[in-house]
């Protein structure tokens, strides 16, 4: 069995938690019973999990004036993983508040800006923080329970020390968080369940399993570094994969290093995978079993590199191409290259301009089956978990 080809378990959101999340879990089972499609709303979905292990949950529904964002606690599964299927995040017209599963929290915000139909976009989507301090315009308030493992009562607002703007005029001073919640089912339950339910089920279809792709990419072997905790994983699973838990039946290795960190701006013009996990992958075609001169590149080796333990030179030989990517680090390089030069006689980047840098390789990631192979410095990016006989060969790291 390919571990491309589990099928995963979906997770309902059944935690009870909050006055919300029976109507969360109603909307969820509502969208399913249509197939997840109703006009105006899209869903988004999560797969994660290890090896036979596979889970699945709806991460996101979204409508023009509404999101419901599901990442929260409400269990264990295994002894690796725990269920995060429950509502977190609750965005309504002029209204957010989100929620965690040991109480502490919550985090409600008010819409105070003057035109909510041009700024909801920006409500939804933004992380709001120090807008005072960053003169930003007047568009929101922040309240706070500051409590944990205990539920507050009420939300206070928070200026943070002045970074954020404070309650004006008749604007509340304190939000009782009971009659908030409730507030929030109500509205979901009507706005958004009541939809909903105005269109008729379909039978349901079966999940679909992605096909896979034979690789057929310029590179035979592409290498690597693991530890020697996944080395050991990995050498069992090629001996016999029956001897470990379902949840490392795998051969991924590392804990999955962006290619563009989540604080770089996507106005540098990459695709949203650049910001994803990748095991990264020298093409160095002289890196082999025996030799005692193997040097993986510069830039594999410090994304890939354990801090802890021994290193061990992986040897991948790809079966197949989902997931697979390539990208060319001499873009990096070229830019920081042309960043120093502007900045002279300066001689440290700034973290915006390090952005720069880091977005620009961003730019030329490509799915390998898309790869023309014109890049200076390939690398690859495998953005999947490997199966045991897609590695040819491991050794210790001279």
């Amino acid at each position: 069995m390919s571990v491309l080809t589990v099928k995963p378990k979906f997770l309902y959101p059944y935690s009870r938690q909050f006055p919300f999340d029976e109507v969360a879990e109603k909307i969820v089972k509502a969208m399913e019973k249509r197939n997840w499609k109703v006009p105006g709303i899209t869903v988004e979905f999560d797969t994660y999990g290890s090896g036979e292990t596979k889970y699945k949950m709806v991460s996101k529904i979204k409508g023009d004036n509404f999101e419901l964002f599901f990442c929260r606690e409400q269990g264990r599964l295994n002894k690796t993983w725990n269920d995060t299927a429950a509502l977190c995040r609750v965005h309504i017209p002029k209204q957010s508040i989100e929620v965690f599963e040991d109480e502490s929290g919550p985090r409600y915000y008010l819409y105070v800006g003057k035109n909510w139909e041009e700024d909801k976009t920006w409500f939804i989507n933004s992380i709001k923080v120090h807008s005072k301090l960053n003169k930003e315009p007047r568009r929101y308030l922040c309240y706070k329970g500051n409590t944990y493992n205990s539920r507050a009562i009420e939300l206070v607002y928070d200026n943070d020390l002045g970074r954020e703007y404070s309650p004006i005029g008749s604007e509340p001073r304190k939000i009782n968080l009971e009659q908030k919640f409730k507030e929030f089912a109500s509205w979901l339950e009507e706005f958004v369940l009541g939809y909903i339910l105005n269109f008729p089920e379909e039978n349901v279809v079966e999940e679909y399993i992605a096909e896979l792709i034979p690789y057929k990419g310029p590179w035979t072997t592409v290498f690597s570094l693991c530890d020697e905790k996944d080395a050991e994983r990995i050498l069992q699973g090629k001996e016999n994969p029956n001897k470990l838990p379902l949840q490392d039946r795998h051969a991924y290795f590392g804990t999955g290093h962006r290619l563009v960190p989540l604080d770089v701006s996507c106005e540098g013009g990459f695709p949203e995978i650049a910001r994803d996990g990748f095991i990264w992958c020298d093409v160095n075609p002289n890196i082999n079993q025996n030799s005692k001169t193997n040097e993986i590149s510069r830039c594999v080796d410090l994304e890939m590199r354990a801090l802890f333990g021994k290193n061990y030179i992986v040897a991948v030989r790809l079966k197949y191409a989902n997931d697979v990517y390539v990208a060319d680090n001499a873009k990096y390089e070229e830019t920081r290259h042309q960043l120093f030069e502007v900045i002279a006689p300066r001689d440290i980047l700034t973290d915006e301009e390090f952005g720069e840098a880091l977005a620009a390789r961003g730019t030329t990631i490509v799915p390998i089956t898309e790869y023309k192979g014109d890049y200076k410095e390939p690398i690859v990016l495998i953005n999947r978990e490997l199966d045991f006989e897609e590695i040819e060969w491991l050794v210790e790291a001279k």
